[in-house]
């Protein structure tokens, strides 16, 4: 069933890295276009997943203060059936909340393709980038009383950080702490991985922030043309 799953994306990420290596020539530099191509395939996508995200956090916004409300006076069970009874009012239902990881539901099975194809591509081995001497290993750029240290899970933290605090902005301290857990999490999990597939994560994740930034930005400029103009 798992290879069901994530073998067509494999291809897909085996398809495009090919493809433009024929073009770039250096492995290195193709994984950093191949994060940037698959990104871009991924756009029209990111922008359906937006607005239905947003439709989320707007409906969150109107239901917020009586929330807040009724968690002042009430508790428990009876606190409950009041919250239950303004999910009723809007038609909400609290398993719409997953609405709000769809950007992340987007992108999983094609870091999942590119999980098993780059830790599997035996093409790095042995071939250097910039700063990394060998592809197909764990970084190791730091070393600290005998231990070796990988510097590019943190920096794939870091953007995967900044791109959750840009998009959460304004949100609750769950959100928040929802973004804090899943990037802590690709770090343990991808710490030891191949300097390849970091190379990948971390350019998706510098991609994530900027297009992030993008719609704060125009989300902002939107928000401003439709204010009503004041007499002066």
């Amino acid at each position: 069933m798992k290879n069901l799953i994530v073998a067509p994306f494999a291809k897909i990420i085996g398809f495009i890295f090919l493809s433009m290596l024929s073009i770039f020539k250096s492995p290195g530099l193709t994984l950093i276009f191949l994060s940037i191509a698959v990104n871009i395939i991924l756009l029209p996508f990111y922008y359906l997943a937006e607005r239905i995200e947003k439709k989320e956090r707007d409906i969150q916004d109107k239901m917020k203060p009586k929330i807040d409300e009724f968690k002042s006076v009430y508790k428990g069970y009876e606190l409950h059936l009041y919250v239950k009874n303004v999910y009723r009012l809007h038609g909400y239902k609290p398993i719409y909340s997953l609405r709000g990881l769809i950007s992340l539901l987007i992108q999983l099975p094609f870091f999942m393709g590119a999980y098993y194809y780059l830790s599997s591509y035996s093409g790095f081995q042995g071939v250097g980038f910039l700063f990394f001497n060998d592809l197909s290993k764990a970084d190791a750029l730091l070393s600290f009383a005998g231990l070796q240290i990988n510097i590019l899970p943190f920096l794939m933290t870091f953007l995967n950080l900044a791109s959750g605090f840009v998009y959460s902005k304004g949100k609750e301290a769950k959100d928040k702490i929802t973004i804090v857990v899943i990037a802590l999490l690709f770090l343990i999990i991808l710490y030891k991985s191949p300097s390849s597939l970091l190379i990948y994560w971390t350019f998706n994740n510098l991609f994530s922030l900027i297009k992030n930034l993008v719609l704060i930005k125009l989300e902002a400029k939107k928000k401003k043309e439709g204010e009503p103009v004041h007499a002066g």
